[in-house]
């Protein structure tokens, strides 16, 4: 049905999807905006003259996590897909996690526009708030965006993603700074301190752990591996 939509009328359709998503109780948590897809990137329509591109630039933080091209991704809290469907024209598979089911659905949706060779390395699963619902070894690399500060227990959490990664495993945590920001941003409540974020991975058994705190003006990128 998807194929013979007009993209006109596929991005009506679409944008009323993400609309009634967002309305519904506890799905503004992590806002996005409306999305179209195709095979190597999506592009975020928002009110606000300074777009979620802007300012969060995804290929800079793509660029941070070195050579996928023989990697398997874990995109923890996918949402729409803005990083997972970026992600495949690089990665050997990509595995978009969410704990909405609306969400999976609506990137199931959007898959089925992009080509059989790139559809063929991306996959949904949907989750647990307390669960990635990932198997032991099963990912070489977990990127969490806008995440990590609605997770309770994340000592827990960064012990079942440590499972699951493979043995040169690498984890990625892009999340808000705890200071005034220009953009629409989470409650101080739901960010995590960079030091208290460090001491958790650490705890946790994870090495290597290094901060960048400039490169997004608004955001840190956390890596941790296993090695």
């Amino acid at each position: 049905m998807y194929r013979v939509l007009t993209p006109i009328l596929f991005l009506i359709l679409i944008s009323l999807f993400f609309v009634s998503a967002c309305s519904r109780s506890g799905s503004s948590d992590r806002p996005e905006g409306s999305i179209v897809v195709n095979e190597v990137s999506t592009q975020e329509s928002t009110a606000s003259s300074d777009s979620r591109e802007a300012w969060q630039k995804p290929s800079l933080i793509m660029n941070k996590m070195g050579n996928l091209s023989d990697r398997v991704i874990a995109d923890i809290g996918a949402g729409t897909g803005y990083f997972a469907f970026r992600l495949l024209a690089q990665a050997k598979k990509v595995i978009a996690i969410e704990i909405d089911q609306e969400m999976i659905e609506l990137m199931n949706s959007l898959a089925v526009t992009i080509p059989d060779a790139s559809r063929q390395k991306f996959e949904t699963r949907l989750s647990k708030p307390d669960d990635p619902n990932l198997k032991p070894g099963e990912v070489d690399d977990i990127l969490i965006v806008n995440v990590i500060g609605y997770i309770e227990d994340r000592a827990t959490y960064l012990s079942k993603c440590k499972e699951a990664l493979s043995a040169n495993g690498v984890i990625h945590i892009v999340d808000y700074k705890v200071k005034r920001l220009p953009i629409e941003a989470p409650d101080y409540s739901n960010r995590v301190y960079i030091h208290l974020l460090e001491e958790e991975l650490e705890a946790t058994g994870f090495t290597n752990i290094t901060t960048d705190d400039t490169s997004l003006e608004y955001q840190y990128i956390i890596q941790a591996s296993l090695e």
